[in-house]
Formats: structure tokens, sequence, C-alpha cells
């Protein structure tokens, strides 16, 4: 089907409050539109996102129907199509993947779907994703939002909301991930980045996933990385302090607050050496 056509029947069903037409069937709608989640025009990106992300809060799929959208997301030709790239198009499909494999997510914690053993494994190749994932790029001129660090750290924060107390080694997993993120040395994060990882750590903390003496052990570990060369070592260090600013303003805890601001005086000394 050709992507002008695609195109005005998802604004037609936008103009419509989102409402599956009569005439269509709507996983199997789903499989066309998928194919073209990767596209250059941010325009009809955006637009497929928004039919899509209708679809699945409003229980337009059966269960058996998301899973089988959340295992496509995560296929070696959705989330990892071209992983290992920077500065290329495939950029925009891992990202677009990860922000379906977001909404599927939410959804499972209002209405859960998934086995404790398959959200773990969704869990798992999220966290994989985050760390092999090279292209950091926010904005892309004339094509639009990429983003996949922030969709990435959205589909964690879904998922943190739905673990248990059990699944906590998932959680030390996600923040070691993060970390990694975090200190990436290629370029300084200015599309919010550090609000959404902050939005993963509050998901884990406020399901108790992970304790304090672990937090306040991991916030110290940001000061005793491996030294970079410059350029690199100013952008991890502004992207750190980005971070653990953005952390502090939204954490209730006295001592984990105490630490992030004895972290963040350190991260300063570190400056003028």
């Amino acid at each position: 089907m050709e992507q002008d056509t695609v195109q005005s029947e998802l604004r037609l069903i936008r103009d419509h409050r989102y409402a599956v037409p009569d005439d269509t069937d709507a996983y199997p709608y789903t499989q066309i539109i998928m194919e073209e989640i990767g596209s250059t025009d941010a325009d009809f990106r955006e637009l497929i996102y928004e039919v899509l992300a209708s679809w699945i809060a409003n229980g337009v799929f059966r269960h058996k129907e998301l899973r089988g959208l959340l295992l496509q997301a995560l296929s070696p030709d959705y989330l990892l199509y071209g992983i290992g790239e920077d500065g290329t198009d495939s950029v925009f499909r891992r990202a677009a993947s990860a922000s379906v494999l977001a909404a599927i997510l939410s959804f499972h914690e209002r209405d859960p779907f998934l086995s404790e053993e398959q959200l773990e494994s969704v869990a798992e190749q999220m966290i994989e994703y985050l760390y092999l994932e090279q292209d950091v790029r926010g904005y892309i001129k004339e094509k639009g939002k990429a983003q996949a660090v922030v969709q990435a750290a959205d589909a964690l924060t879904a998922i943190a909301r739905c673990l248990t107390k059990e699944q906590a080694s998932l959680a030390y997993a996600m923040l070691e991930a993060i970390k990694e993120k975090v200190c990436q040395g290629e370029q300084v994060y200015a599309h919010f980045e550090d609000e959404h990882f902050v939005r993963v750590v509050l998901a884990l903390w406020e399901k108790g996933l992970i304790n304090e003496m672990y937090m306040a052990a991991w916030i110290v570990n940001f000061v005793e990385l491996e030294e970079a060369v410059q350029p690199a070592r100013d952008i991890v260090t502004q992207n750190i302090k980005m971070f653990l600013r953005s952390l502090y303003f939204r954490v209730t805890d006295d001592n984990i607050a105490s630490m992030l601001r004895e972290t963040l005086q350190q991260l300063r000394l570190r400056e003028r050496e």
C-alpha cells in the first residue's frame, strides 16, 4: 500500500477519534502500518504512533494479538533493526518500536496479559537494547525526532511499574544500563533524556525494588568512573550532572537527597581539575 494512501487513512481514523473503521480488521491493518513506523517523515511516524497507541490503550486488540505485536516490536526487524549503527535512518524504526513497546506494557500494567516469565524476557531484551543503542541523537534536521534513548527509557519505566519484588534483580540491571547510557561521551543530552531516565529510577524506587543502600552506592559510583579524555570527559560530566540534578528534585528520601548533593559537589570539583 502506498504511503500517501496509508497516511490519508490514518488521518481519517484520527479525525474520527481513532475509532476502528467498520470495514477494517484492526490487527491485520496494524501489520500494514507497522511496516511504515521507521519512515523519515516525522508527521507520518507520529500519526502511526497516535493510532497504534490509541488502539492499544482502548483495548482494541485481544491479548493474543497484543502478545503478537509485542514480539514483532522486539524482533530484529524492529527494535534491533540496524542496531549498532549511528547517524543512519534506521534509528527511526528502533525508536518507534520502543514507543510501541511502552504503549503495550502500559496496557499490561492495567490489564495483565503476560506471564512473569514473558515480562522478564521483555525486560531483559529492553535492557540489552539500551546497552546496544549507539545513536543518541534527539532531533534530526528535516526528519524530526529520533530519541531512541528516550523511547527506551519510557519502555523501561512501563516495565518497572509491572515488576514485583521477586523480580528485583531486573531493577538493578536497569539501573546499571541507565548509568551506562547517562555516561556516554558522544553527545550532550539536550532533549530531556535526564527526565526520562529519572522516571525509570523513581518507578523502581516507588515499587520498593531497590533499597536505600544500593541506591546510595549507585549514585556515588557516578564520580568513580574511568576517566575519559577531552572532549568526552566534559560531555560525560555534563550528562551526569543533568541527570543527578533532575533526580535530586524528584526524590523524597532525605538520605538519598543528601547523597545526591555530595555527589554533585564532587562533580563540581572534578570540573576544576
